[in-house]
């Protein structure tokens, strides 16, 4: 197969949140967005993002951490969990942006997320996908350590999803090899790299490409804007591409297929 004729996967945006640049998306179907939801109230917004662009939009629901403060307050309604099952179920999605973080802080009170609760957020949400049998996207800040004891305790379980994403890890190679890349687990994970986020540290970055199974390779974005992505991917697949000592054209058949399997 041509490079030309593959489809580019966008693993990981956030696209819904610009519609004025809606009008650069690819419907030739040269790239497809996996388009996540984080905090509820945008829900709709990746379903009538979908409605329009039906063959290109890949549709992801969850509730981010970022967000957890709205669930405890109730902002965020206590039917959320039935409420995602439906979306999830009904839109043929996958679950996410969901996750931990210890990094971020509220806005307005600067204070960082509780994190106890941002626990049991993402518990319920793996579970809610390893119900439904579809693949979760995840968000991890300076967490992996209980990222690592939340997914194995659901490994032990026999409660895992069938599939899981680490978008735009930012992690060590050690911890990523040592704590999500052994076991059921690591033949259960991918791992996707962005230019916004990995190409901070290319070196780190490229040890870590260099870590994961090569059909376990993910690209993305993680932009708010469409209008950015071409390029952000082209990015990031050369960055995959270097580190792997692959062409271009290598990467680019590699990431497709790898796509094509997690979807």
């Amino acid at each position: 197969m041509n490079s030309k004729d593959v489809t580019i996967f966008d693993v990981h945006n956030h696209i819904h949140e610009t519609p004025s640049e809606f009008e650069v998306l690819d419907v030739k179907g040269h790239t497809a967005y996996c388009v996540q939801a984080t905090k509820y109230v945008d829900w709709d917004d990746v379903v009538r993002l979908k409605d329009s662009y039906r063959s290109i939009i890949i549709p992801a629901f969850g509730i981010h951490p970022w967000f957890v403060e709205r669930v405890l307050s109730g902002e965020i309604p206590p039917t959320w969990a039935d409420e995602l099952r439906k979306m999830l179920t009904q839109h043929h999605a996958i679950l996410g942006e969901c996750g931990l973080d210890k990094a971020a802080r509220n806005p307005e009170t600067h204070q960082v997320y509780p994190f106890e609760p941002q626990i049991q957020l993402l518990e319920t949400q793996l579970s809610i996908a390893h119900d439904l049998d579809i693949p979760v996207s995840l968000h991890c800040v300076r967490a992996f350590g209980a990222l690592s004891d939340v997914l194995r305790k659901a490994e032990s379980k026999g409660q895992l999803p069938p599939l899981l994403m680490l978008h735009s890890y930012s992690g060590s190679p050690d911890m990523l090899e040592q704590m999500f890349l052994k076991g059921e687990l690591g033949r259960r994970t991918y791992v996707s790299f962005s230019s916004a986020v990995n190409g901070r540290n290319q070196t780190k970055s490229a040890k870590c490409i260099q870590i994961v199974p090569a059909d376990r390779l993910l690209v993305e974005s993680d932009l708010h804007g469409a209008r950015a992505t071409a390029a952000a991917l082209e990015t990031a697949i050369a960055l995959v591409a270097e580190a792997r000592g692959w062409s271009f054209s290598e990467a680019q058949l590699q990431l497709a297929l790898n796509s094509r399997v997690f979807f």
